[in-house]
């Protein structure tokens, strides 16, 4: 059977979608291991961020196990604009870093967000001191 890629579509708005990682998936019949996924759009000319825990399955088919926004950047009057974003796998999970700038006065500053093994168990951390 054909697969058209519309059988995978993302909203137009999605810019950028990082696998990293993996995560220890729950030992049952037929579940595979589990990774993150960093989803970032761009709407209004602000960011959106989402980290996805994501599980295959004993078909090696992806479902999501739990999705997590963050209010401080997809509240949609924030105008905060990221860029240089990268993550890292740690021993504890994962590790996202950007440079986020607000749309308000321009302060630069950066956020981090470590997520853990746990789907849901994540810190987000800003540090308001200009970087460059």
């Amino acid at each position: 059977m054909d697969m058209p890629y519309t059988s995978f579509g993302t909203a137009p708005d999605v810019d950028w979608i990082k696998v990293c990682g993996q995560w220890p998936a729950p030992v049952q019949p037929g579940e595979g291991g589990g990774m993150y996924r960093i989803v970032h759009a761009t709407r209004h000319a602000q960011s959106f961020l989402y980290l996805q825990w994501i599980v295959r399955d004993g078909t090696d088919s992806a479902s999501e196990v739990h999705t997590e926004s963050f209010a401080q950047i997809n509240n949609d009057h924030a105008s905060i604009t990221l860029s240089q974003m990268n993550c890292l796998p740690t021993r504890r999970g994962i590790r996202f870093t950007a440079r986020a700038e607000s749309g308000h006065d321009g302060e630069v500053f950066r956020i981090t967000i470590d997520a853990g093994h746990k789907p849901g168990d994540m810190r987000f951390r800003s540090n308001q001191k200009r970087w460059k």
